[in-house]
């Protein structure tokens, strides 16, 4: 008679953590004393119907006489490929010991599943038991759902990303009549009064930034700059300093925004960009520059990467100084020589050129040096 393996799985092992049990555990007795171990620690934890579950159908086929065996496999707290690699070497373990053709899979609930392709890769499965507690059965499928779709990026951006932005825009449009009333009244309550709508459109964007992962990219952010000063990086001050000029530069704009009085918000734009725009510009490019000087002190290689994106920076900066200062003239804000925008444009309009000049000259070199055996010293 064909051997038939009752498999329990708990992928994130809180039998080890919880009751300290050594898996894989074989035998009625050991998944036994597992499931009185587990629920003596946590009753509430639906591992523990699942042993229960497991046991219930190992005695019904004992019953039937039947050749049947029970065992138990757990994997790791931390639960993705590190766990799965764990539970399928303990399936290995009890598939060299016990011998079975075929088997049970008993989990409690949809992540637990997630093991299905690895037990099926290893042993033919007739079965799964899905065990839920009877006071909530759609409880743990939905837990686990969530938690899956907020581990995923991809997921977690359709899920909330459009949500964020429904509550940004509701938000933002309801706040341009509050900031109307201020403008006309300047009654700092009318503010006040709307507090509700600022804490919408918080939360719309605190959601639209998780969905991107934005606390995690800064968290470790800062822990790569740590472990870079650490190590005597010395593109660490170039970033410092780039970060440095950005703040700079924002509070020059707004502070040189905010000086004028009797003018309108559209001045008062042009003035900030035009303010800020070249500082933010050399902040941008002193950070492009220590990663330049990285990859050279690494590769002894000139990135010509930084060469091509300083220009086009550069030209940008002046193309958008020639498109704030015709503006201005236009709207009758300031008297700008008209010669002076035009240099503007051609200087910007030169930079970008000769970006496009270099990558061209770049790639006729490297086609002309496939023969050569030497590689070039400058790289994209």
């Amino acid at each position: 008679m064909k051997k038939t393996l009752i498999l329990v799985v708990d992928r994130d092992d809180d039998f080890g953590v919880k009751a300290g049990i050594r898996t894989p555990a074989i035998g009625l007795d050991e998944v036994l004393y597992a499931a009185i171990s587990l629920g003596a620690a946590d009753p509430e934890d639906s591992d523990v119907n699942a042993a229960y579950a497991a046991v219930k159908i190992y005695n019904e086929m004992k019953a039937e006489k039947r050749n049947v065996e029970i065992a138990l496999i757990c994997g790791d707290t931390k639960v993705g490929h590190r766990s799965d690699i764990k539970l399928g070497d303990e399936l290995e373990a009890v598939i060299e010991k016990v011998s079975p053709e075929r088997a049970v899979l008993v989990s409690d609930g949809a992540e637990d599943e997630y093991v299905y392709p690895i037990i099926t890769s290893r042993l033919k499965v007739d079965s799964v038991k899905r065990v839920y507690v009877k006071q909530a059965p759609g409880l743990e499928g939905a837990f686990y759902v969530l938690t899956r779709i907020l581990r995923d990026s991809d997921k977690r951006k359709r899920l909330f990303v459009p949500i964020a932005v429904i509550i940004m825009a509701i938000a933002l449009v309801m706040m341009v009549p509050v900031f109307m009333n201020y403008r006309a009244s300047g009654d700092i309550s009318d503010i006040y009064n709307s507090t509700g709508i600022f804490v919408a459109f918080t939360i719309g964007l605190i959601m639209f930034l998780y969905a991107y992962g934005v606390g995690e990219w800064m968290v470790n952010f800062v822990k790569r700059m740590f472990t870079d000063i650490r190590s005597g990086d010395p593109t660490v001050i170039f970033t410092i300093i780039a970060i440095a000029l950005f703040g700079i530069g924002i509070i020059i704009g707004v502070s040189a925004a905010r000086t004028p009085q009797g003018i309108d918000d559209g001045h008062r734009i042009l003035i900030f960009v035009s303010n800020s725009l070249w500082v933010v510009a050399f902040a941008y490019i002193c950070f492009d520059f220590g990663k330049f000087l990285e990859r050279y002190i690494e590769e002894k290689k000139i990135v010509l990467g930084f060469i091509v994106g300083t220009m086009m920076i550069l030209g940008a900066a002046f193309i958008l100084q020639g498109t704030i200062d015709a503006l201005a003239a236009f709207f009758e804000y300031n008297i700008v020589d008209p010669n002076l925008i035009w240099i503007e444009f051609i200087i910007g309009f030169a930079f970008a050129v000769a970006a496009g000049g270099t990558q061209v000259l770049y790639k006729r070199f490297i086609n002309s040096q496939k023969n050569k055996t030497e590689p070039s010293d400058v790289v994209l």
